[in-house]
């Protein structure tokens, strides 16, 4: 994840009533329909993952079954300059963002709804929510200054698209520089990425290339906690409530 947002000040006035979104689930993309095939897809990516997730030290921060994000410690391949004066060294231990694909709402067989988006946007504010008290609960996290994520998602939305919507958010752009390493962790990425479409959310398969755009989108830690701490929420919750 990586987008350029405004001062993380002009954005949080406009948080509150995404922190306020209903908590209870709002689509459900039916039945799936799973042979032997497909159980031992699930079996064995799902193995595989979970040793990256060991190898990698990604853990769940949550037990929430709605949450779609995973962290883990990662230090910072490149020095990164945030829009709000944090300051990322190189080799700077940094939180890896990840998802949590269990939990990531399946495509129905129609593909990607209306109903999806909103259902994977009111998980993704919910998941940065738990993360922000996560962090500010944690001691072991309190020297993490920024986070970054990953994103491969498909094309088809457009990269201007993306960084829109990812500034609304919070989440900066940062670019890192094309070189053969970075090229050959694309392609796993991707291979990575298809085995886990495929085992997850196999729907969405006819509707992604295999090699996709690669976003890497970054937040620093205090952005994260001014949109999506407790504090934020419960100001957004007792605003919805005096509008009902």
């Amino acid at each position: 994840m990586r987008w350029r947002p405004r001062a993380a000040a002009g954005r949080a006035s406009t948080m509150p009533s995404d922190a306020a979104s209903p908590t209870r689930p709002t689509y459900d993309p039916g039945p799936l329909d799973a042979g032997w095939k497909d159980e031992f897809w699930i079996a064995l990516v799902g193995t595989l993952d979970a040793w990256l997730r060991s190898y990698y030290d990604i853990r769940n921060f949550t037990d929430d079954p709605q949450c779609v994000l995973r962290v883990g410690p990662m230090p910072a391949h490149m020095p990164v300059s945030l829009s709000d004066g944090t300051e990322i060294r190189k080799g700077e231990l940094v939180g890896a963002l990840h998802l949590w694909n269990e939990h990531v709402p399946r495509y129905s067989g129609s593909g990607p709804t209306l109903a999806w988006a909103k259902e994977m946007r009111r998980r993704m504010l919910r998941s940065l929510g738990l993360l922000a008290d996560f962090v500010e609960r944690d001691p072991v996290w309190a020297p993490i200054r920024a986070f970054c994520g990953d994103s491969t998602l498909s094309s088809r939305i457009g990269g201007l698209q993306m960084q829109r919507l990812a500034r609304r958010h919070g989440f900066e752009p940062v670019q890192p520089p094309l070189t053969l390493s970075r090229h050959l962790q694309m392609v796993a990425d991707s291979m990575i990425v298809w085995g886990l479409t495929r085992a997850f959310n196999p729907a969405a398969l006819p509707r992604q290339r295999f090699l996709r755009d690669h976003n890497e989108l970054w937040i620093s830690r205090s952005t994260l906690v001014t949109l999506y701490g407790r504090d934020v929420r419960s100001s957004g919750a007792a605003q919805l409530r005096r509008a009902i």
